[in-house]
């Protein structure tokens, strides 16, 4: 069940040399004066070696055979400093491994179906961009996962955390995020939040609604700019097309929900099967719209291009899919989960617009 480091996109997470450094800095950083004794443990041996020949040399007879008894005590200074930072050095390369491990046992937390990564693979491309977990409906390690006593380490300076290379998100923090970006601060205002925004409050609601206003066509000038589209591509998305409704921004609106739920779960605002059952309505316009994950990566790519309205955001978008298609990620290789398009996907057949800056 491992998955990446969190905020590495490695996957899964494994004993690495290139783990040291990051490793140490974290160390250093969550309790330095811990971490400097600890080194001296390590080359304690080494230290002994040292005032043992030291001693020997300054009190014992000046003979030949005490000439090569002081040449093997140095040699042995050596050998025991380098084992002992090479032990140090293995203990720390393996320690990301060892805490998500750790995590995963004292949180219960059970792996994904088949299905489940599907569903968590519409969202891979964002936690891919930042290393967030795609392999479970938490994207990362949280506090209140764990047994009340676990979540931190006792010292007689006070609780320290319980892992050092790998922090945990505080249910506060994720609930004031949440309320902040997308006024959510209950389970009831996630609820309200998916169907509105799989709604009238939708991506491809207010791409419609500016495309039929009198900024269309600068609209359509502007992300033509940003992706590389032609303008006709672009209104094309709102098209019928093959006895299917408008594409739209539908794919965008999908990958959009599917993270904010998942953010809610972790904030502990709903439960694992409410969070399941809003992700599978989340994903019902992609899977019932697009059939391949080159048409539905497409489309997301538009939505962030509407949506920040900045080339940078388009760009990172271009480079982390690239990176992420080709990753060992268990998202970057299941089959798209196509399916029929749901009867209450929304036709939007009105004209109005809706001020540009709404988005």
């Amino acid at each position: 069940m491992l998955q990446n480091r969190y905020g590495d996109r490695a996957f899964p997470v494994r004993d690495r040399w290139s783990e040291v450094r990051s490793t140490r800095s974290a160390m250093q950083a969550a309790d330095p004066s811990r971490t400097a004794l600890r080194g001296v443990l390590f080359v304690l041996p080494a230290i002994l070696a040292i005032a043992i020949v030291f001693g020997f040399v300054i009190d014992g007879p000046q003979t030949d055979a005490t000439d090569r008894a002081v040449l093997v005590g140095f040699a042995l200074i050596i050998v025991l400093g380098v084992l002992g930072l090479l032990v140090g050095a293995i203990l720390d390369r393996s320690l990301p491994r060892r805490e998500q491990e750790t995590y995963w046992r004292l949180s219960g937390i059970p792996p994904v179906t088949d299905r489940q990564q599907q569903l968590l693979a519409l969202d891979g491309q964002s936690d891919f961009a930042f290393g967030g977990w795609n392999s479970t409906l938490d994207y990362g390690p949280a506090a209140h996962r764990l047994p009340l006593d676990q979540r931190s380490r006792r010292s007689r300076r006070g609780p320290r955390p319980r892992f050092t290379t790998m922090p945990l998100f505080e249910a506060a923090d994720l609930r004031a995020r949440l309320d902040a970006d997308h006024k959510i601060a209950s389970g009831r205002d996630t609820e309200l939040f998916v169907a509105d925004a799989l709604g009238d409050a939708s991506l491809s609601s207010r791409f419609h609604a500016v495309l039929h206003g009198e900024h269309g066509e600068r609209m359509l000038g502007r992300l033509s700019s940003l992706t590389g589209l032609s303008e006709w591509d672009l209104r094309e998305l709102d098209e019928p097309a093959a006895g299917r409704p408008a594409l739209l921004l539908w794919a965008a609106d999908t990958q959009r929900v599917v993270s904010v739920v998942r953010i809610a779960h972790l904030a502990d605002h709903i439960d694992t099967s409410t969070a399941w059952r809003l992700i599978e309505r989340a994903a019902e316009p992609a899977e019932g719209l697009f059939d391949t994950w080159d048409a539905y990566w497409a489309n997301v790519r538009i939505g962030i291009a509407f949506m920040t309205d900045r080339l940078d955001a388009v760009q990172n978008f271009d480079d982390s899919l690239s990176a992420f298609r080709v990753s060992e990620w268990p998202a970057a290789h299941v089959a798209f989960p196509a399916r029929p398009v749901p009867e209450w996907l929304p036709r939007f057949t009105g004209t109005e617009e809706r001020p540009v800056d709404e988005r």
